[in-house]
């Protein structure tokens, strides 16, 4: 969600204080802005300390899921001395790991989810201290008319707080909603088994989601008035966190599968299935995300839709022209995304529900980190050309052969001079 290219192209609502004209007093240099800081593994924009280190949210989220299972969990094909950037921070997991101790990061400030309840219950009790009206009893009370609302669909023309959409926001939903409901009209081609799937599989049976993301996308105004190479860059640089939350919006939860509308049910792929092919760790993170929003925060088809609209207008996509205007049309739909919820829900609901949709994003780019490193590992020999060329399959085998020539090159270098001293850099 972040845009490294620079706060210039950023539109005025998600500027920082210091892009702000100062008085001619020097008083800008006294509001110290958040984008300053970088992170200590990777060098990314950090927002500042976690775990008591400063790290950007990728690096605190993986350490969080790894650092529990120590460096002995993990082994370097580097002989450890990977090199720790953006670009190839996740080749090497022991590596980045150890770069995180390194760094003063701390795995006892890793909370355990007992550990998580008892401080939510700390900040409850706090609050009804503070306010001296609520007790115990009342506390239940409120906690179970809490979860009544977040299960209940508060679009009720009682309501009496709801905004209306304005009509051309009206349309502007119509629109988007209307391009991915064609979109689900382009047929099933390939005849993939779903028994026993591989993960070769899994990413070829994903080609037809892949088909209909750039259909929908090819029928959206607003898409289609940028250059080919910014179309390609945005759906090739987004295509893992558009389909996963595609996945979310073909998710049966009674059923408990994948499958778009109009589909037959043979082509369904059930929770089971996707297990075999991703693996119980990918799996169980991608199930989690998939939950949190179908089931926890029950976000229907054009909350969803709004979201694969702002993830798909990512300024920080690789090798993106025409940044500003792709970050104002993400800003236009994660504005729409706020207006459609305030024509569903009364403030109070927004106020969590809004901030907590927006933070998925940051979960899936997570999310897209753990399925490039899979995807690293198979041979895209046996990947449909389309899902290839969208996922970059060759150029990131064609990177990791790379490093690993290099890494070869240096160590007979080395051999055939003893004498010097070790230096060796590995991408």
């Amino acid at each position: 969600f972040d845009d490294p290219g620079g706060m210039e192209h950023m539109p005025h609502h998600y500027r920082s204080l210091d892009h702000s004209p100062t008085d001619g007093m020097g008083c800008g240099k006294a509001r110290k802005n958040k984008e300053d800081k970088y992170c200590g593994v990777c060098g990314d924009r950090a927002l500042g300390y976690n775990f008591d280190a400063i790290s950007c949210e990728s690096c605190k989220a993986f350490f969080r899921r790894n650092a529990p299972k120590g460096l002995e969990y993990f082994k370097c094909p580097y002989e450890e001395k990977c090199k720790m950037d953006v670009s190839n921070r996740r080749f090497c997991k022991r590596c980045r790991l150890r770069k995180c101790f390194e760094i003063g990061m701390r795995k006892e400030y890793i909370l355990t989810d007992e550990e998580k309840m008892r401080k939510r219950q700390r900040i409850e009790e706090n609050r009804q201290r503070s306010t001296g009206k609520q007790t115990p009893t009342e506390c239940k009370f409120r906690d179970v008319d809490r979860s009544k609302m977040q299960s209940m669909d508060i679009s009720s023309s009682a309501a009496p707080r709801l905004r209306p959409l304005e009509p051309e926001e009206e349309s502007a939903i119509n629109e988007i909603v209307s391009a991915y409901r064609q979109s689900l009209e382009i047929c099933v081609e390939s005849e993939v088994s779903r028994h026993h799937p591989s993960m070769i599989e899994l990413v070829n049976i994903a080609e037809i989601s892949v088909r209909r993301v750039i259909d929908m996308s090819k029928k959206i105004k607003s898409f289609k008035a940028l250059s080919q190479a910014d179309q390609i860059s945005l759906l090739k640089g987004g295509s893992i966190e558009l389909l996963i939350i595609r996945s979310v919006i073909t998710f049966d939860v009674d059923k408990m599968q994948f499958l778009d509308p109009y589909d037959k049910e043979k082509y369904a792929m059930t929770t089971d299935q996707l297990k075999m092919g991703q693996g119980s760790g990918l799996f169980d993170e991608h199930m989690r995300f998939v939950k949190s929003l179908a089931i926890d925060l029950q976000a229907d088809e054009t909350v969803l839709i709004l979201l694969l609209m702002i993830a798909l207008y990512s300024p920080d996509r690789p090798q993106i022209t025409d940044k500003h205007y792709v970050a104002e049309e993400q800003e236009r739909y994660a504005l729409l995304l706020l207006r459609y919820l305030e024509s569903k829900h009364p403030p109070h609901v927004i106020r969590w529900m809004y901030p907590k949709l927006l933070m998925k994003l940051v979960d899936i780019r997570n999310l897209n980190e753990e399925h490039s490193q899979v995807l690293l590992k198979i041979n895209p020999e046996g990947i449909q050309p389309l899902m290839k060329e969208v996922l970059d399959l060759n150029a990131e085998k064609n990177k990791l052969a790379k490093c690993e020539n290099d890494h070869n090159t240096k160590i007979e270098q080395h051999q055939d001079q003893p004498d010097q001293p070790e230096c060796m850099s590995i991408c």
